[in-house]
């Protein structure tokens, strides 16, 4: 009974294996894109300056008017893939800066070969930053979440 037992588990975990294997690798072929875009509301003349990079890559320093977006692609190295934007704007109507660092791709694995990223964003993460903050889109949910605020903004 034991052996039967124990031929029952190495089937499952090799068929557990083969599936996380086969989706790791459709993951790692394609390309993801992070997106940012400039929605701050109230002005039409806020413009969003910020710089993105990774231990790797150094995307420079940019600007967008706004309702504008940039973006860029890359592919994943599960574990080692990380990048992160540095952002700064005035509000003209308070007439004070903001400015603020977050993550916007970490390829960590919280599951067996699926990065974090892809279970909130799938391989097209667009970040949105907003009067209150910088919001996520979430996929396949099709809706948006606030993950970072500005400091001294509630």
């Amino acid at each position: 009974m034991g052996i039967r037992l124990s031929h029952v588990n190495v089937i499952v975990h090799l068929f557990l294996f083969s599936a996380l294997v086969s989706k790791g690798s459709s993951l790692f072929e394609s390309k993801t894109a992070v997106h940012i875009r400039n929605d701050i509301e109230g002005d039409s003349a806020v413009f969003l300056n910020f710089h993105c990079q990774s231990g790797d890559d150094d995307l420079g320093y940019r600007g967008l008017k706004f309702g504008e977006e940039w973006h860029w692609k890359f592919r994943v190295r599960l574990g080692s893939t990380y990048f992160w934007c540095d952002y700064q704007w005035y509000d003209n109507l308070n007439h004070r800066w903001y400015e603020g660092s977050h993550e916007v791709y970490d390829a960590k694995s919280d599951f067996p070969l699926v990065p974090h990223y892809f279970n909130l964003c799938h391989t097209d993460c667009v970040w949105s930053a907003r009067r209150d903050g910088i919001y996520l889109l979430r996929h396949p949910e099709g809706t948006w979440e606030r993950r970072y605020t500005w400091p001294g903004v509630f």
